[in-house]
């Protein structure tokens, strides 16, 4: 009976090795026997200290000798939060599988309260042979993982389907094909999951933190269940091709069934919602990087028709992987970026297809490419700022139009300098759609009916509204420079590459009133050109010629469809004056910037007086373009002893003087000649009578005479003299002398005077009112 009873044991049991009545079957036997090994953290001492373990449900009881030993459970419970610091190996790697988990997150037998286990930096947990990690049912709640450390746990039974995962400040890999809960990664997490088939709940990316997606291979993808949402405020990058449609591209998918049946049709979110829109918020600092990774990628890249705050169309060294198509209206708030090798191919496959950036946003092309617009691209301008091209790399170049866009506010019917940045001679039908511009065959301004020019609104007298600076023919005349010459048709192509005119905006095309001036307020008007956009270097001639005050001038446009720094261009030129003119619209009046700066930021769309002492050649390139928050902007040399005047009212800078101070008195073609404005104007002036908006004194000869003039039809007013700057050394000081009061005010930097001006009475106007007093 023992014998027969035996065997049956034997047979049931042991599969291997049979010695007499004794079996050893390692697997089965050590199977049976650890199956009830099981070890209970007690919720306070190290995760990878044997004494944190025992045998009890509280962790207490038995005797851990290592994690090494045997096919054991070592269960996490007894607290809520725990972390890993350090190494922790589990399992032997010379021991077979025990067919069970070694931890387990959790107790799967009998749930406990959620727990959140962080892997600290520096950490590490291994688990050796088949061994996994499991993951229990909590209570309520969820389980959370949180990656400190830059190894991905291996895990088995995840019982928890909402099971959290936070990769926090580190750089990893997963290629999971499991079901989670949230997915979230903060404070400049990397995670790269290209080879991943993940189903989650929630996704998040915080700003800072990049989430690298599937690229190319049809198995792989981050599938979004039901009413989930993803937040992006870092960087994503989508690497899947997917179907170009209205729904969607390369970036997600919608309506797709889970469990997933991958298919290349499929970008790199699936979400499974049949939303139109899916639930996708980009915040201000978002990039979407449309990532083609591999050589196989040669199909076409979908790109979603969404509002993105920066969008980056990229590819590896591959040639063949720079095809992108738009199916719909995209718009970038912030940085598009084109780095691709090889040349780009982009298509629009509905006539609907659109690339709008958004005021201030930017076109960044950082690769040798040809970028085709397909006349396409807009450079979209408002009240906030105006969208602009960036230094282009090496070899870069954009084919087809661009449209530009300049917002100019209301409130004020004045003339404007105005340029453009295409690469060949603009008509004014340019303008003349937004815009009225007036003007006749003639040119001539005789304020009686003359026959109009082509394209132009007609008026009462028709009057030109449009005109360009001819230097040979300028004069100096202060009411009507002969430089001035009107364009006489809107279909005239006078209007070349760096080349300004000048202006009348008044509004609206048709405003109502604003043609004679019934309306002083028009209303805000956005003007729309189109062209091919200059890139590469340009180059600008200066001419000579004319007579009198204004010989030499020219009127140059920025170039390019972005802001310049013109100190930096005009710093590296020759033969030309020291002193350049801007217009201030709102007032009608020029700045005067003198010495010219290394720095000076020059909005697109806008031009400049700059006097040519003899034929030469303002050389712009790509490393001038560069960015503005607001222009004009001067950064100022502290080295350079000088003061600078504005004369104010209710905020506006009517007019500007500045005072170079220097041992040496330059001669008058380095001082800047005052180009007068049609309204209030400060200045300075010789012994010869001419007038300067900008003069070099020495500290230790005479004082400085100030002059005041404006029209006889002006109203009395008290305007504010401030001082914008002022850097004298210790040892000087600046005492402004003003006769109508009879008073004697100290000047420093930021002090303001009181200047009241009445046009119809000789004493608060003229040459002898005001006086600038030196002493040392």
């Amino acid at each position: 009976m023992k014998k027969s009873l035996q065997a049956k044991l034997n047979k049931q049991f042991c599969t291997t090795i049979t010695i007499g009545f004794l079996c050893f079957c390692l697997s089965t036997l050590f199977t049976k026997l650890n199956a009830q090994i099981r070890w209970y953290y007690n919720g306070t001492g190290a995760i990878n200290n044997v004494a944190s373990w025992g045998t009890n449900l509280n962790g207490s009881g038995g005797s851990l000798a290592d994690f090494t030993s045997g096919g054991r459970y070592f269960i996490i419970q007894n607290t809520t939060n725990v972390s890993l610091s350090g190494t922790w190996v589990v399992g032997n790697t010379n021991f077979a599988s025990a067919g069970g988990d070694s931890i387990i997150i959790g107790n799967h037998t009998s749930p406990v309260a959620p727990i959140t286990l962080t892997l600290m930096a520096g950490s590490s947990l291994t688990v050796n042979k088949s061994r996994t990690i499991a993951v229990a049912a909590p209570l309520s709640g969820n389980n959370k993982i949180i990656y400190q450390n830059s190894t991905v746990l291996s895990l088995g039974d995840i019982a928890d389907a909402a099971l959290e995962l936070v990769f926090d400040a580190t750089t990893i890999s997963t290629s999971s094909s499991s079901t989670f809960g949230d997915v979230s990664l903060i404070n400049n997490a990397t995670v790269n999951m290209s080879a991943a088939s993940m189903v989650i709940r929630n996704l998040t990316v915080s700003a800072g933190s990049t989430l690298i997606g599937p690229i190319g291979a049809s198995s792989n993808y981050i599938a979004i269940r039901s009413g989930g949402v993803v937040v992006i405020d870092g960087t994503f990058r989508a690497g899947r091709s997917g179907t170009v449609t209205s729904l969607g591209g390369g970036f997600y998918s919608t309506g797709v069934a889970i469990p997933v049946t991958p298919t290349t049709t499929f970008a790199t979110l699936l979400f499974q919602d049949a939303a139109t829109t899916p639930a996708i918020t980009l915040g201000n600092a978002s990039t979407i990087d449309y990532y083609r990774g591999t050589s196989s990628q040669t199909g076409t890249q979908g790109i979603a028709p969404m509002a993105y705050a920066n969008l980056t169309l990229s590819n590896s060294t591959t040639t063949s992987n720079k095809s992108f198509a738009i199916a719909g209206t995209i718009s970038v708030s912030g940085i598009l970026t084109i780095n691709l090798v090889g040349l780009a191919i982009i298509t629009a496959p509905s006539n609907t297809t659109n690339i709008n950036l958004l005021p201030n946003a930017r076109l960044v092309i950082s690769s040798a490419t040809a970028l085709p617009t397909n006349n396409k691209l807009t450079l979209q301008s408002d009240a906030t700022g105006t969208a602009s091209i960036s230094t282009l790399a090496s070899g870069a170049s954009i084919v087809g139009n661009v449209t530009v866009q300049q917002y100019i506010p209301g409130l004020f019917r004045n003339y404007r300098f105005i340029s453009h940045p295409f690469t060949t001679n603009q008509p004014l039908t340019q303008l003349s759609d937004n815009i009225d511009i007036t003007g006749n065959t003639a040119g001539t301004n005789l304020n009686t009916a003359q026959t109009v020019g082509f394209g132009f609104t007609p008026t009462s007298t028709n009057n030109p509204s449009a005109y360009y600076f001819n230097t040979s023919l300028a004069n100096g005349n202060i009411n009507n420079d002969a430089g001035w010459v009107a364009f006489t048709a809107d279909t005239s192509t006078i209007w070349s590459p760096g080349m300004g005119i000048r202006l009348l905006v008044r509004g609206t095309k048709s405003q109502s009133s604003t043609l004679n001036g019934t309306v002083t307020s028009p209303n805000a008007v956005t003007l729309d050109l189109s062209g091919t956009v200059n890139t590469g270097n340009v180059a600008v001639n200066l001419a000579v010629g004319g007579t009198g005050t204004a010989s030499g001038f020219n009127l140059v446009g920025n170039p390019y469809p972005s802001p310049v720094n013109i100190g930096a261009v005009l710093s590296a030129a020759t033969n030309i004056g020291s002193t350049i003119y801007l217009r201030n619209p709102s007032t009608a009046s020029y700045i005067t910037v003198n010495p010219i700066p290394a720095n000076y930021i020059l909005p697109a769309y806008t031009a400049f007086f700059v006097k040519a002492n003899a034929a030469t050649t303002l050389n712009f390139s790509e490393t001038h373009k560069t960015t503005c928050t607001s222009c004009p902007l001067v950064f100022r040399n502290k080295n350079v002893e000088r003061v600078e005047f504005e004369v104010l009212k209710d905020g506006d800078i009517y007019d500007n003087l500045i005072i170079n101070f220097t041992n040496i008195t330059s001669s008058n073609k380095d001082d800047g000649i005052k180009l007068l404005n049609s309204g209030l104007n400060l200045y300075t002036f010789e012994d010869n009578k001419t007038k300067f908006s900008a003069i070099n004194k020495s500290l230790k000869k005479g004082n400085v005479k100030l002059g005041l003039s404006i029209p006889a039809t002006n109203k009395a007013n008290t305007y504010t003299l401030k001082v914008a700057n002022f850097n004298l050394p210790n040892n000087s000081k600046l005492v402004l002398f003003d006769r109508f009061t009879n008073t004697y005010t100290t000047l420093n930097e930021g002090t303001t005077y009181n200047l009241f001006i009445d046009p119809l009475n000789p004493l608060t106007v003229g040459e002898k009112r005001l006086e600038i007093l030196i002493k040392n």
